[in-house]
């Protein structure tokens, strides 16, 4: 393993190092776990998007342990770099998989704070974004039922009506039923009045509108959710 891991710091991204350390450490058993995560924390101190260091740390949690402080370990990844996508998708894994906090359902609320703490601080950050959705995946009542998820949009789309994450997320909120407050359609008028042809628009289409203007590089994707949203949608 000693030999492996000198190979490794000279040759990061070499899956097949990566490989043979993981069937070593499969052999070895529970008692390298941590010093497994050692060597992992090591490799993304100098690389934190490491592909082939996540994969094997996650493996290494799930096939041996050490969960104690990777939901630290995460805080602290997220307090150096707050765009880091590979830590938000180690804290989804920690809140999801292990078996030391109760699940998804205990963690959720704490987590939706933290997320929305995160947002408002960067709202062109998509990882917050994309971590909060992930929280109620395959529960869009309850997402839509939690308020302070349209208040986050809210917040964001106050001082910037045209920031594509929020409105995604508006839209998503919209398309699941959503009844928007008064706050929110005044917020929102701007959108309508960017262009005629949405003045009579329900407040979805208009929102559609605007990201097929906004978010050019998905202007297809766009074209086509708009026709996938119900007239009835105010």
């Amino acid at each position: 393993m000693n030999f492996v891991e000198k190979i490794a710091e000279c040759n990061p991204k070499n899956y097949q190092i990566w490989h043979h350390k993981r069937w070593l450490a499969e052999k070895l058993g529970p008692d390298v776990a941590n010093k497994e995560h050692e060597f992992t924390m090591k490799i993304l101190a100098l690389d934190a998007k490491n592909y082939h260091a996540w994969s094997h740390r996650q493996w290494v949690l799930q096939a041996l342990g050490g969960w104690e402080s990777e939901l630290q370990y995460c805080n602290k990844l997220l307090e150096e770099d707050i765009f880091n996508n590979s830590a938000w998708n180690q804290r989804y894994l920690v809140i999801t998989r292990s078996p030391l906090h109760g699940g998804l359902m205990a963690m959720r609320d704490s987590e939706v704070d933290y997320t929305i703490e995160a947002i408002l601080a960067n709202p062109q950050n998509e990882s917050p974004w994309r971590y909060l959705k992930g929280l109620y995946k395959g529960e869009n009542n309850l997402l839509v039922a939690d308020e302070r998820i349209s208040d986050v949009c809210l917040k964001v789309l106050k001082n910037d009506w045209s920031c594509v994450f929020a409105l995604s997320l508006l839209l998503d909120l919209l398309r699941s039923g959503l009844q928007p407050s008064d706050e929110l359609k005044a917020t929102l008028e701007p959108i309508r009045h960017s262009n005629p042809e949405m003045a009579d628009a329900d407040l979805a289409t208009a929102v559609c509108c605007t990201l097929q203007k906004c978010d050019p590089l998905r202007v297809n994707y766009w074209s086509w959710y708009k026709t996938t949203l119900s007239s009835q949608i105010s």
